[in-house]
């Protein structure tokens, strides 16, 4: 199976490179989406959105019947398996892309997450998700952690598209020192949203509306957000986190320079998380 040309997948991986994201157009085949769209609109109907992710709209992790096992957890409103999920991340048509994009040792996480944007509901600020700044590992030139994400219909300005802030997974922006934990509580309390960094109209951000189906891949250090859902239907998206090129080798096909801390680096040093940028961050 070929989804891309040569051309077009050389094109898409510099983009993922350099800008930090990347989009296939179409992917996700129409069968699969129809069906995520009854079961997402199912499970929403459902639950109500949480108060304390006021400006997500819900936040809710679904994984693998095989992931579930594994952890021996115990299902509840917000976290529970479901055998769509790796329907999802087992798709061909993805699974072609990610070949053909040369992203090698793709290991998917076994979970997606479900975010929803209420009717009239509020953006959703300025973030980066990755969790590993301490570690050299945040300073390749290639991404180690990747979301692949679709949403359920097309998305423009008025109802939350996409924002992102090419280049921001390897430059550091003063939002990287301004903005609270995106997945704490402090950011969540944020009222005055005209007045705080975290919610600012940028310069040099980019919006990126989609059609339902299309792929998006992206660098888990991007900085990106969403702008408020303006209209009176529901926005989703649903999102898989996957691990990408082992630290510390690098791609196979990779001839530009690698970083002397990258380079140097012991694969068996281990580091503290921390959702917060240091000195790797130039």
């Amino acid at each position: 199976m070929q989804i891309l040309t040569r051309e077009e997948a050389l094109k898409k991986r510099a983009e993922l490179i350099e800008l930090g994201y990347t989009s296939v157009s179409g992917l996700m085949e129409p069968g699969l989406l129809a069906e995520l769209r009854i079961w997402s609109d199912d499970v929403f109907q459902r639950l109500p959105v949480d108060p304390k992710l006021r400006y997500q709209g819900s936040d809710l992790h679904v994984y693998t019947e095989r992931k579930w096992e594994q952890m021996e957890a115990a299902a509840d409103e917000r976290r529970f398996p479901d055998p769509i999920v790796a329907k999802v991340i087992d798709q061909p048509r993805q699974m072609a892309v990610c070949r053909e994009l040369g992203l090698e040792d793709l290991t998917a996480h076994d979970v997606i997450i479900l975010l929803s944007k209420p009717a009239f509901g509020p953006p959703l600020y300025w973030h980066q998700d990755y969790m590993n700044w301490n570690s050299p590992a945040s300073a390749t030139p290639w991404p180690t952690v990747i979301f692949l994400s679709y949403y359920m219909t097309d998305t423009t300005r008025a109802n939350g598209c996409l924002r992102v802030i090419p280049g921001s997974h390897r430059r550091r922006l003063d939002l990287h020192d301004s903005i609270p934990d995106a997945h704490g509580p402090e950011i969540q309390s944020i009222d005055d949203r005209g007045n705080h960094p975290a919610f600012a109209n940028r310069d040099d951000a980019v919006d990126l509306p989609l059609k339902a189906g299309d792929l998006v891949i992206a660098d888990a250090r991007l900085m990106h957000g969403a702008w408020p859902n303006q209209t009176d239907r529901r926005r989703t998206l649903v999102l898989a986190w996957h691990s990408v090129f082992p630290f510390p080798r690098p791609p196979s096909w990779w001839a530009d320079e690698i970083p002397d801390v990258v380079a140097e680096a012991d694969p068996a040093a281990a580091y503290e998380g921390t959702r917060t940028p240091g000195a790797f961050l130039e």
